[in-house]
């Protein structure tokens, strides 16, 4: 399993979410941003806001949502974000206790 997290434009949330949904993915987390890239930062203390979109995905269809991601949210300019991929070595559903790949 991978965890990917997109953060992207605020006004393209919804459309990379849906992307997302498309190719399969369940369950998504949204969170509020906000940063400044290491070219050219903003002034000091100066932070641009995004969303962060965060999804668990089984390791075959992680090129597949990487590929829906980038389709969904480059605009071509700066500060249209990045998207990280981190393994997952274990997972608990808090509900059922049950470990390992399950339904995300």
């Amino acid at each position: 399993m991978k965890k990917i997290e997109a953060i992207v434009r605020t006004d393209l949330k919804d459309a990379v979410i849906a992307a997302i949904k498309k190719v399969g993915v369940g369950g998504v987390t949204v969170h509020q941003v906000q940063g400044q890239g290491a070219q050219d930062p903003p002034l000091v203390g100066q932070f641009f806001s995004r969303d962060m979109i965060i999804c668990v995905v089984d390791d075959p269809k992680l090129d597949e949502i990487l590929d829906a991601i980038a389709n969904v949210a480059c605009t071509g300019t700066k500060g249209d974000g990045k998207v990280f991929v981190t393994p997952i070595d274990d997972a608990l559903d808090l509900c059922t206790k049950k470990r390992g790949t399950m339904d995300i």
